[in-house]
């Protein structure tokens, strides 16, 4: 048999709220907050660099009320309302995927959680020759896990502590397959969701009842067919708890189990991933963003790129083709113009307000440094200390260094 593409799916509605969550509140020198951006691009580049996928496309939630709240009022009535900051960047957050062309899919009424499975599902049922692997920060995808052709990659703490999950890993954490999941809740419940389940059966109890007796219908059947066959296994209470709530189990579980059937046509893509890739275009949204630690990611995973703008196959300009000094003086300029830039460097000069070149972001630089009254902060207070500012470093590296080296040998 061939061997099988690797497709990824990515609950981006939960990865994105886990980032948000995770990662501190920071913001662009616009003061957009870009937190929850930065957790799902870094996100998304761990999955490429650990899972190393053939196709990768995204599932997303639509604000609109799904069939679950129509079914019951109650459904995640708990939760606090989402931050406006956190719907800003949920709705910018298209724009990463974009950038990384991956195809992305939702359904009015349905949740990310029921795309998901229902691209499984055709996937199964087409017997197309892929392994899927859900990227996801929510553990009710585990329902969809099948043997290790359907496995979850989920977060366990932040975004980068992760764990990966096939059927013997459910089992082993749950003691159940993956399948009895929305029994497992049907009768324990999900505060998270407020889904209520049956009063009195906590964790434990909701185990030991599917482990034992089988999956929520089962057990039901087994009730009615013998009450004392099932008296000898769980206690009188909880039998009597399972009696009066029949109707409540049944409606949690219906609840809690991941749709098939949302109204979505799943397609393989033309182009795997890495033949997709658009390294300009990322980088181009990286800079916007003000993502600079993640540009440099970028080049290690997919290569050296060539400017956005270049269609003629030349390479982006490179560094040495200018004076390290000059850089320097320039990125001193930008952090004049914008204190809460660090980090800078030579890329930052080239692309300072849309430049294609060097002497183009040069120009701007100075143009602007003259335009905000900042020529003698620039040219009278800041440039002539630089000098002595590098001296400072290097001695600072130096004696970091000896005291190391020090703190080494005397342990």
């Amino acid at each position: 048999m061939a061997k099988k593409n690797r497709l990824i799916l990515l609950d981006a509605h939960a990865i994105i709220h886990r980032a948000y969550h995770a990662l501190p509140d920071f913001s662009n020198s616009k003061g957009e907050p870009t937190g929850a951006l930065y957790g799902i691009s870094a996100m998304l580049m761990k999955i490429v660099a650990d899972l190393k996928p053939d196709y990768i496309v995204a599932c997303y939630d639509l604000p609109q009320k799904t069939f679950r709240h129509e079914a019951y009022e109650g459904y995640k009535g708990t939760r606090a309302k989402t931050d406006d900051n956190l719907i800003a960047q949920i709705i910018s957050s298209r724009k990463i995927f974009e950038a990384f062309n991956i195809p992305m899919y939702d359904a009015a009424g349905f949740e990310a959680d029921d795309i998901l499975g229902t691209i499984v599902d055709q996937v199964k049922k087409e017997k197309m020759n892929l392994d899927i692997v859900i990227a996801s920060g929510d553990m009710d995808t585990l329902q969809l896990v099948d043997g290790k052709h359907v496995q979850v990659f989920t977060l366990k703490k932040g975004i980068n502590d992760t764990v990966q999950y096939d059927e013997d890993a459910v089992k082993a954490r749950f003691g159940f397959p993956p399948k009895l999941l929305p029994d497992y809740k049907g009768l324990r419940g999900d505060p998270s969701d407020n889904i209520i389940g049956i009063a009195g059966i906590g964790e434990k109890t909701a185990t030991d009842l599917i482990c034992n007796l089988g999956s929520i219908e089962d057990i039901y059947k087994k009730i009615k067919k013998d009450e004392s066959a099932v008296l000898a296994i769980v206690k009188p209470r909880i039998l009597e708890l399972l009696k009066n709530g029949e109707e409540e189990a049944l409606f949690s579980k219906t609840l809690a189990t991941i749709r098939r059937d949302a109204p979505i046509a799943f397609h393989t893509p033309e182009k795997n991933f890495k033949e997709a890739i658009d390294i300009p275009k990322i980088e181009t949204l990286f800079r916007e963003l003000e993502f600079r630690g993640l540009i440099a990611r970028v080049s290690t995973l997919f290569g050296v790129s060539k400017s956005a703008d270049d269609t003629s196959g030349s390479q982006q300009e490179a560094p040495v083709d200018t004076n390290p000094d000059e850089t320097k003086r320039l990125t001193l300029a930008l952090w004049l113009l914008n204190s809460d830039m660090n980090n800078l460097g030579f890329d930052d000069v080239v692309h300072y307000a849309g430049a294609k070149t060097f002497a183009e972001g040069k120009e701007k630089i100075l143009s602007d440094i003259k335009e905000k009254g900042l020529s003698y902060v620039y040219e009278d207070i800041e440039l002539p200390i630089l000098p002595i500012i590098e001296k400072m470093e290097k001695v600072d590296r130096s004696f970091c260094i000896v005291w190391l080296r020090c703190k080494h040998v005397h342990v």
